[in-house]
């Protein structure tokens, strides 16, 4: 049995943002190009922020900054690779708005963050929207402590 001791390190919050706005274009998961909303048939799925290997998700977010209009429907989900609302259940872009993400302490090995765009019946003819991560990377120290 190890005798352990306090801990005398630390290290920065990382952040990683991704802002879209509905018309931008993408290529998906599947490798074909799609719009943000602005086609409601495309139902993209994009990987959008990359994690290092020991990442372990702590925050963050999605701002809708300009509400979506257009469709009768209109979300995003956030997600992993392994998982596609891990992170943040469908949420609607209808309003503008903060919704914090929910999937928090997901370590990712080989993870990246995706999100995925759902709308219906007409095309997206406004919106932008950001999703912030926060992590920290397993076994990483910026500041040692002294005392």
């Amino acid at each position: 049995m190890a005798l352990l001791r306090k801990t005398r390190s630390a290290q920065y919050l990382m952040s990683a943002d991704f802002t879209a706005n509905f018309n931008d274009t993408m290529v998906d998961v599947n490798g074909v190009t799609k719009t943000f909303g602005s086609v409601f048939g495309d139902a993209g799925t994009f990987e959008v922020i990359n994690l290092p290997d020991g990442a372990v998700v702590t925050g963050g977010e999605l701002i809708v900054e300009t509400a979506g209009a257009g469709p009768t429907a209109y979300t995003m989900s956030v997600g992993t690779t392994s998982g596609g609302a891990t992170l943040l259940a469908a949420t609607s872009l209808l309003a503008t708005g903060r919704t914090a993400l929910t999937g928090l302490g997901l370590t990712a090995q080989d993870k990246n963050v995706r999100v995925t765009i759902a709308s219906t019946v007409a095309n997206a003819t406004a919106g932008k929207f950001r999703v912030r991560v926060e992590y920290t990377i397993d076994g990483r120290a910026n500041e040692v402590n002294p005392n």
